[in-house]
């Protein structure tokens, strides 16, 4: 067993000899340490057990979240983005000993809306991006692949926005609004090849 030369610079924990948090020289990374410190020390020494969940931070994620959808139906889509971006950042910040199941439903939900506000502003690769976070995190959900149809059709991609909408179908057969873009997507597709 090997031991680590580290110190505490600048409120976290480094590599003793170059005091870099990764350090590439030594093959040594203290982030998941100072990750675990800092979050311990917004505890004020009163860790909660195993699993419990601080509502504070689950009421201010879905006061953010429901700003956000109020300005999405309001179409003001950039103040929308704002809010999801404010709860996404929160969410992602929840603090290790919380059930990380609780982060990654948050987290498919935020980055689907926040989605949704890109498309409206034909932000294409964002809302691409968030599509495909929404995937990984939550893959049988239908609205990840609705999502990232739509993104793909913006981009000119339909027969990737096809194969999307189609894996989308899989998991919800009877939602309309995939049918209903399978359909645009195929109709642009036919358009393609006629030309």
């Amino acid at each position: 067993m090997s031991t680590v030369d580290l110190q505490i610079y600048n409120d976290k924990v480094v590599c003793g000899k170059h005091k870099k948090e990764v350090c590439s020289e030594c093959n040594q990374s203290f982030i998941e340490i100072n990750d675990l410190t800092r979050h311990l020390k917004s505890t004020n020494g009163q860790v909660p057990p195993p699993g419990a969940v601080l509502p504070l931070r689950s009421q201010q994620i879905a006061k953010m979240r429901e700003d956000g959808n109020t300005h999405f139906r309001a179409q003001r889509h950039q103040e929308a983005i704002a809010a999801y971006t404010n709860a996404i950042n929160i969410a992602f910040d929840r603090p290790l000993w919380e059930p990380s199941q609780l982060a990654r439903e948050e987290l498919a939900v935020l980055l689907c809306n926040r989605s949704a506000a890109y498309i409206a502003r034909k932000e294409w690769v964002d809302a691409y991006v968030d599509a495909q976070g929404v995937i990984e995190l939550k893959r049988p959900w239908s609205k990840g692949h609705f999502r990232l149809g739509k993104a793909l059709i913006g981009m000119g991609r339909i027969a990737e926005a096809i194969e999307a909408l189609n894996l989308g179908l899989m998991f919800d057969p009877e939602a309309t609004e995939i049918q209903k873009a399978l359909k645009e997507a195929e109709t642009g597709l036919e358009a393609e090849e006629d030309e």
